[in-house]
Formats: structure tokens, C-alpha cells, sequence
């Protein structure tokens, strides 16, 4: 007896539950790891370090108990280089793990590895934030599952950004913004409404598990073991004609995201190029570091929240501190980032936000006195959406976090005009950035286009009726063709998007009498057989291209191949897993660089 058809689990079902299953993982993940940095906080600043001060003073060293807040931070990178030498964690990124163009295995391993990591730098006093490990631990779990399960990839990668919407969900109290982070960078060219609703889901889980666990109020600021819950004072616009001095605002936070953006490239080239340094020793290169200017900076260390809510709470800085403040806070974000330490960027992002908003604040009130203007907290929290926006690339996940942290509709047009601004005078710029897109690949190297490419499938010549065109795609089952002359030069290619364009603008009577030359495209974008596979498939991510014509280098109007995306995306996998085997595991005979050979299609 067969079964109930009503009963059966269909494919998207499945995927639904697997994702409610990832966020309820992520978000009992994220509220441990939010108790976890309390404890490793509490244990480094409170437990050791304070009974050492205390210990030190019967014997007439006070001033020696004066540098001992300096060892945290010390202590911590020694940590964490025992931790790199004993469990190595590899390097990955969200962009690394939602990127369909390599194969990521992970290890279940991984997760926990990651969390005890960043809670270690955290509570040491590193000057990052606990966004990234949540977010990474939540696309770690999503690709553990789907691969598990034997997914096909597509599914993997959407239970990975249901993971990462997961993770800034719960660790954010902020679902809305978690379902766009993971449609901005992770789901930047395959978003359909399933895939949303499976991002959706799990983000509510995760968000349902992080307020049972850390509690329910709108602010980002949860409570942990050792500070309690803090809620954001409401937002007031005093007037309309405010608008445009948030525009101001908004010019400077890029400036502020690009002096970010380039200071943390820089501290990890810096750490990178110690090559005589062993790894373990440059996080405590770095610890060092750290206390010795958080000494003079306190404030600029650790993930910084209480410093925000000093400000948004009216608390008095001058200038002067919030310059230090800016500048402090970049500087040791980048040795924390690039010695080695583990978090993430959004928490400084914020912190030097409210910082630079705060100190704008003050000087528009100073030059402007005869205009009832916000106060400076108002200009703080308009300048962390703004600097969040340009450091990570994703404007609606800042606009929307800085909506959900205040449930105050009033904020989304001052905080919209200013992320508009710092957004798009960053994306002119060009600089680097911290969480780069998944937009952005990063392909395994050494592949070329001749390793990769396949002979063309096929070939139409201009005066090619489009009638008979499209009886040759179907027969061939193409979903495009390479245009040529007589001579067989190539001049354009031709799509089904094409010919749908052509059905569209002229009646199916009057398309049958056209060519192939009058409805293809032209100029073709192509690439050489001796290019990198990495950057040669970049247009075809960019452009969205199925195809790239490979020509050759001496002649650029002589057809050679063709570079198929979906062959480029299976060999960087065999790539990926080769590189993880080798040397075990040979290239194959009657393949190149392990790549199965394509037979040539029948003439």
C-alpha cells in the first residue's frame, strides 16, 4: 500500500523545516556565546585581573596595580594563539560561505571552535564585536545540515544564509535586518520568494529563542551575565529643515567607513607580512598592543556597547574625547582583526557611528544656536545606521537595524538620507570592504579558461533566419548561440532572453522574417584561453551571464571555446576539495587539473 500522497514531505517543505531547525540552532548558539563573553569577561577583568590589583597593594605597588588592566587583553591573545596552534580554525568569511563559486566543507567542529574563540577575544578586551561569530556559526549550521542531508547545492546555500540571517536575528533582537543581511550579501543573485521564506522563518525562530533567552526588548544592547538590559531613548525630529544637516552627517560617515575599511586591510597586511613570526605569537603581539593603549583609551577597547550607551544616554563628551574615541577605535580594530583575534566589524562600525554622530552633533549645535535642533544622541544614532551601511555594503540591513533597535518610525527618513549619501560616495570610491559581497568571489587560484572551457555548442551565421535559429537551439537544447560571419569571425551572440525581447516588441509574424543579426547582441563580451578562471568569470557573476566566448589572444574575432558558468562553478569545487586532499589524490587521467573532458558535440 502506498502512501498518503497528502502525507508526503515535498522538497520545499523539507527545506522549511530544515530551516526552523537552523535557527533554532543558531539561536540557542548565539544566547550561549552571549553568556559566554560575560563569563570571559568577568573571568579576565574581574576574577584575575582585579584580585591581582587587589594583591599588589599591601606591598606599596600601586603603581604596578595601574597596568595590570593592561594584561587582559595579553592574556587573551595568549589564548588564542595556544588555541590556533592546538585546534586550527580555518580562515573563512560569510562571503566564503555563502559564495557558490567554491565548495566550503566545514567541520562540526567549527562552530563551537569559532564561538569559544570570539567569546576569549571578547571578554579580553578585543576591540571588535560579536556579530560576525554569530552570524558565521549560523551559515556554519545551515551548510552542516544541508550537506549532511546530501542537499543539492542550491539548497545549501539557502539554508547557509538562513543561517546567517539566523545569527544577526538572535544576536541583534532584529529579524527584519537578519532576513536582509542574508538577501544583500548572501542571496545577492538568487532571490525568489521561496528563498525568502525560508530566510523568514528562520530568523523569527532564531529571534523567538534569543528573547526567551536574553530577553525582549527592541535594543540591540541584550543583557549579559554582567550588564543588564538597555533601552535606546526615543528619537525626536524637531523639523524637516534637520533633514539636509544629515546629509552632512552622512558625507562623513563614508569618510569615517573608508578610513575603516582601509585600516583593517592594512592591519592584516601588516601581521600577514611578519612571516618570521610564528602564528600563535601574533595574537599576543597584538594583546600587547592593545593594553598598552587601552591604558590610555579604554574606552576604545572591547565591543564597546557601554560606550554607546553612555552616549545615546546623553552622557557629556567633549571633542576632544570623541576625537580620541575615532581614531582609538580604528587603530586597535585593526590590530585585533589582524593579529588574529576573532569578531566582527559591526560593533566597532556602530561604535565609531555614535562616536562621529555625536561629536557632528555637537558642533551643528554650536554653529547653529538659534535653531532648535536633536540633540547630539539623535545625531549619534543616525551616524551608526550610517557608517554600518558603508563599511558592511548592505544600506536596507543598517536602516532596518537601526528601525527595530528604536521601533521609532520617525528615524527612517533622517537615517535614510544619511546612509544614502555615505553609501553611495563609497560605492564610487571603490574602497575595500569589510564584509565583501558575495558578489565579490574569491576563486580558488591556478585554474585557467583553457582548463575550463568546452568547444562551442553552437554556431548560427548572421543571415540565419530566426525561424530556423530557434528550431537549432531546441534541437541543440542551447540557451544561447555564437553569432559569426561566413568567415566564422564572431560577431555577437544570440539569446532566448533575445528572442523573448524580439516576441515582445513585434508580432510573431513579423520576428519570423528577421535574422539572427538583427535581434543579437553586439558587441560580445569574451575573454582568452591563458586567463585566470577567477577573473575571467567575474563578468559573468556581474553581468549575470550564463556563457563567456573564449577567443584568442593574437585574434580576438577567432572563436577558440566557450567558458560555461555552471562548468566554471564545478571545477572550482573540484578545485576547492583538491586542494583540502592533496597530495593524496592525483589528477585523474584523461582530465585536466582533475576536471572531466567534455567530448566535442557531433558536427
Amino acid at each position: 500500500m502506498s502512501a498518503d500522497p497528502r502525507l508526503r514531505l515535498s522538497s520545499e517543505n523539507l527545506v522549511l523545516l530544515l530551516a526552523a531547525a537552523v535557527g533554532l540552532g543558531t539561536g540557542l548558539g548565539v544566547v550561549g556565546f552571549r553568556y559566554l563573553i560575560g563569563w570571559c569577561r568577568h573571568l579576565f577583568q574581574e576574577l584575575l585581573l582585579g584580585n591581582l590589583a587587589k594583591a599588589v597593594q599591601p606591598y606599596g605597588l600601586e603603581q604596578l596595580g595601574s597596568w595590570v588592566p593592561a594584561l587582559a587583553p595579553l592574556l587573551g591573545g595568549l589564548l588564542i594563539g595556544v588555541l590556533k596552534v592546538a585546534l586550527p580554525l580555518p580562515n573563512f568569511s560569510l562571503s566564503s560561505l555563502v559564495s557558490p563559486s567554491r565548495a566550503f566543507l566545514p567541520r562540526p567542529s567549527w562552530i563551537p571552535l569559532k564561538l569559544v574563540a570570539a567569546a576569549i577575544s571578547l571578554g579580553a578586551g578585543a576591540s571588535l564585536g560579536p556579530e560576525a561569530p554569530s552570524v558565521e556559526s549560523g551559515a556554519l549550521l545551515g551548510s552542516l545540515v544541508g550537506q549532511n542531508l546530501r542537499l543539492a547545492r542550491e539548497r545549501v546555500q539557502l539554508l547557509m544564509a538562513a543561517g546567517a540571517a539566523a545569527g544577526l536575528a538572535a544576536g541583534f533582537n532584529a529579524p527584519i535586518a537578519g532576513v536582509f543581511l542574508a538577501l544583500e550579501l548572501a542571496l545577492a543573485r538568487s532571490f525568489t520568494t521561496s528563498a525568502v521564506s525560508v530566510v523568514v522563518l528562520a530568523a523569527v525562530v532564531s529571534a523567538l529563542i534569543a528573547q526567551v533567552g536574553l530577553g525582549a526588548q527592541p535594543a540591540f544592547l541584550l543583557p549579559t551575565i554582567t550588564q543588564p538590559a538597555f533601552v535606546l531613548p526615543a528619537y525626536e525630529l524637531h523639523s524637516l529643515l534637520e533633514v539636509p544637516l544629515y546629509l552632512g552627517l552622512g558625507f562623513l560617515a563614508s569618510l569615517v567607513s573608508l578610513a575603516f575599511s582601509y585600516a583593517l586591510e592594512g592591519g592584516k597586511q601588516l601581521f600577514s607580512r611578519m612571516a618570521a613570526w610564528p602564528t600563535w605569537s601574533k595574537p599576543i603581539l597584538g594583546g600587547a598592543i592593545l593594553g598598552g593603549v587601552g591604558l590610555w583609551i579604554p574606552l576604545a577597547l572591547g565591543v564597546g556597547y557601554e560606550t554607546i550607551e553612555s552616549i545615546l544616554q546623553g552622557v557629556p563628551f567633549s571633542l576632544g574625547q570623541l576625537g580620541l574615541l575615532l581614531l582609538g577605535k580604528v587603530f586597535l580594530s585593526a590590530v585585533s582583526l589582524g593579529s588574529g583575534f576573532v569578531g566582527g566589524t559591526f560593533a566597532p562600525a556602530l561604535f565609531l557611528g555614535a562616536v562621529l554622530g555625536a561629536g557632528y552633533g555637537q558642533v551643528v549645535g554650536r554653529v547653529l544656536p538659534a535653531f532648535a535642533l536633536s540633540p547630539p544622541a539623535a545625531y549619534a544614532m543616525v551616524g551608526m545606521g550610517a557608517v554600518l551601511a558603508a563599511s558592511v555594503r548592505a544600506p536596507l540591513t543598517a536602516i532596518l537595524l537601526l528601525f527595530e533597535m528604536t521601533r521609532d518610525y520617525h528615524i527612517a527618513l533622517p537615517v535614510m538620507a544619511a546612509v544614502g549619501l555615505s553609501i553611495w560616495l563609497t560605492e564610487h570610491l571603490h574602497p575595500p570592504v569589510v564584509y565583501p559581497s558575495a558578489r565579490r568571489r574569491q576563486e580558488p587560484k591556478g585554474l585557467t579558461v583553457q582548463e575550463v572551457m568546452v568547444p562551442p555548442s553552437l554556431l548560427l551565421q548572421q543571415d540565419t533566419p530566426l525561424r530556423e535559429a530557434l528550431e537549432r537551439l531546441l534541437q541543440q537544447k542551447c540557451h544561447s548561440a555564437l553569432v559569426v560571419d561566413r568567415q566564422d569571425r564572431l560577431r555577437g551572440i544570440l539569446t532566448l532572453e533575445d528572442l523573448e525581447r524580439a516576441l515582445a516588441h513585434r508580432g510573431a509574424g513579423e520576428v519570423a522574417e528577421l535574422t539572427v543579426e538583427q535581434v543579437s547582441q553586439s558587441p560580445v563580451l569574451t575573454t582568452f584561453p591563458d586567463e585566470a578562471v577567477a577573473v575571467a568569470a567575474e563578468p559573468m557573476y556581474e553581468y549575470d551571464l550564463r556563457q563567456l566566448p573564449v577567443v584568442s589572444r593574437e585574434d580576438p574575432e577567432h572563436v577558440v571555446g566557450l567558458l560555461d558558468r555552471e562548468r566554471v562553478l564545478l571545477s572550482q569545487e573540484i578545485e576547492s576539495v583538491r586542494q583540502v586532499l592533496e597530495p593524496e589524490v592525483p589528477a585523474s587521467e584523461g582530465s585536466e587539473n582533475g576536471i572531466p573532458s567534455s567530448p566535442r558535440p557531433a558536427e
